[in-house]
């Protein structure tokens, strides 16, 4: 180019990225390109990377508003299939009501959709680490979120499940009924117990 020539604005040269990158897009040569533009064919893959500077630029601006825009589309979606996955009522043509059962297929559209919004949030990549100390005397028990209430974890009873376990050893005749009966009748009259006797089954049988 000569030296007199004025140099180039801004606005021309972002023109010019972009013609170039719509080009290149299209499958036109690099060699080619620089041909059409009279420029070298660095200066072709510098306007490509350029552009591809810039639009990776505004993606990356706008997309907390698309990741919010996406979330609200898919609980719309969960709020409108929801229904469907509860047992309803419905009213036949003859006025007759019935419960119609959960759809499977609307089931699955909802995990489908809670999929979908897990992986948008990332949040299988997460890892969650539990820390629990394993020297301590306390019972511990690990629960899953909304399947066992941390109340109920605490207040769990090995007493309690003992006593669980012999009503449905006596239930099933692997001893006798009445035995049971009237050990677990000893069991709430006396204190609790500190140290206990293994007794073989054949020793409860003979009782």
């Amino acid at each position: 180019m000569a030296g007199s020539q004025k140099p180039l604005t801004r606005e021309f040269l972002a023109e010019r990225d972009l013609r170039i990158f719509k080009m290149r897009q299209a499958g036109v040569s690099v060699g080619e390109i620089a041909r059409r533009f009279n420029v070298t064919s660095a200066t072709v893959g510098t306007a490509v990377r350029r552009q591809l500077e810039k639009l990776n630029k505004e993606a990356l601006m706008a997309y907390p508003e698309v990741l919010r825009m996406e979330l609200e589309r898919l609980d719309a979606l969960q709020t409108a299939i929801w229904p469907l996955t509860q047992p309803r009522k419905q009213t036949l043509d003859d006025g007759t009501e019935i419960i119609a059962e959960p759809d499977l297929k609307a089931i699955q559209q909802v995990l489908s959709i809670m999929d979908r919004r897990s992986k948008l949030l990332g949040m299988e990549q997460n890892n969650v680490n539990i820390q629990m100390d394993v020297g301590s005397s306390a019972p511990i028990r690990a629960t899953l979120a909304g399947a066992i209430p941390t109340t109920a974890a605490e207040q769990f009873s090995p007493e309690a499940e003992a006593k669980k376990l012999l009503e449905i050893m006596g239930s099933s005749g692997v001893i006798s009924k009445d035995y049971v009966d009237r050990l677990l009748g000893e069991v709430r009259e006396l204190a609790p117990i500190q140290d206990a006797e293994i007794v073989e089954d054949g020793e409860l049988l003979d009782e």
